[in-house]
């Protein structure tokens, strides 16, 4: 392998142990990503084989750098880490707890070798452009997430997304068909894409903020609103992964970090709370934002609904989605 190769897409994760997820998210990396990719797999002192697993992976249209930490780093410091070795002009920052959808990679890259952004996310379960059907999939994957579906770890979370989707593959077409024309502001930590030409201008991640996702996006706003930077980072209706949310091990014996920068700051500390609230796209995770009771009531019947349906694995018929 050749680090120097061109590719047009460098994809970074950092990982601590878990190697069923591992084994998941790399497999479906592997079937539903169009674009040969470059994964640099930054191990953070992995308790069992995942680092060897990742080692192992070779294949047409795809290379694998595993980068070994003797301890764990946190997640800006191993994000650098990787984005340091990278040298496409698409940079993806991965989370390892997710499943990305076929073909989810190319509308992201189109758009920023496009020059239309510089930062593109996926829909997900987090952030919809309907506020009503997110709520409905996130509260329903909450209920699946409780579950043991098998005690075979990998099977487990296999059969995790098989009771939330059904077709895995046949739902995220559905999705990205029913919202292939939504683009709206905003950032998914768990899967961003960022330029090349961007990174380099903030000189990557800043270590002291754990919520790396939250001061790109502030960083990129507050740039937008300079001149600096053209288009704010915008999640894109036409692309679909899937985020376990929490699935990872959070055992409270877990490795600590260990880095050697300053204690983590909070973006509250770093920007202000009256930043955030001008920058900040979400309105119900702005600082200070109250329920009101009709809003209260109305998540409370979403709830509700996701939990009546929750037997019901045919997601797309439940929804009343057609093919076209």
């Amino acid at each position: 392998m050749n680090i120097h190769t061109p590719f047009v897409l460098d994809l970074v994760v950092p990982i601590h142990g878990n190697l069923p997820l591992n084994r998941l998210f790399f497999e479906t990396l592997v079937q539903n990503t169009r674009s040969h990719f470059r994964l640099f797999v930054i191990d953070n002192h992995s308790p069992d084989e995942s680092g060897e697993y990742f080692r192992q992976q070779k294949g047409d249209g795809f290379e694998v750098f595993v980068i070994q930490n003797d301890v764990n780093r946190c997640y800006p410091v191993s994000m650098n880490q990787g984005i340091a070795l990278t040298n496409s002009p698409v940079v993806g920052l991965l989370n390892n707890d997710i499943v990305v959808g076929p073909e989810w990679d190319l509308p992201l890259v189109e758009f920023l070798r496009s020059g239309t952004g510089d930062i593109a996310s996926p829909i997900g379960l987090e952030h919809l452009p309907e506020k009503s059907l997110e709520e409905f999939l996130f509260y329903r994957w909450k209920l699946i997430l409780k579950k043991t579906y098998s005690p075979d770890p990998f099977l487990n979370y296999q059969k995790k997304i098989h009771a939330m989707y059904g077709d895995f593959s046949f739902f995220s077409k559905q999705i990205t068909g029913k919202f292939q024309n939504s683009v709206f502001p905003g950032i998914m930590g768990h899967c961003h894409l960022v330029s090349r030409s961007l990174l380099e201008k903030i000189h990557g991640l800043d270590v002291r903020l754990q919520a790396a996702d939250w001061d790109l996006y502030l960083t990129a706003a507050r740039m937008v609103e300079q001149g600096s930077l053209r288009e704010l980072p915008m999640i894109l209706g036409s692309s679909w992964v899937h985020h376990f949310i929490r699935a990872t091990d959070r055992k409270k014996d877990r490795e600590p970090f260990s880095c050697e920068h300053p204690p983590h700051r909070s973006p509250e500390e770093k920007w202000g709370v009256e930043a955030i609230r001008n920058y900040w796209p979400f309105l119900e995770q702005r600082p200070g934002f109250r329920k009101t009771p009709i809003r209260k009531l109305s998540k409370w019947l979403i709830k509700n609904k996701a939990k009546y349906y929750l037997k019901n694995p045919n997601l797309c018929a439940l929804l009343s989605w057609k093919i076209d």
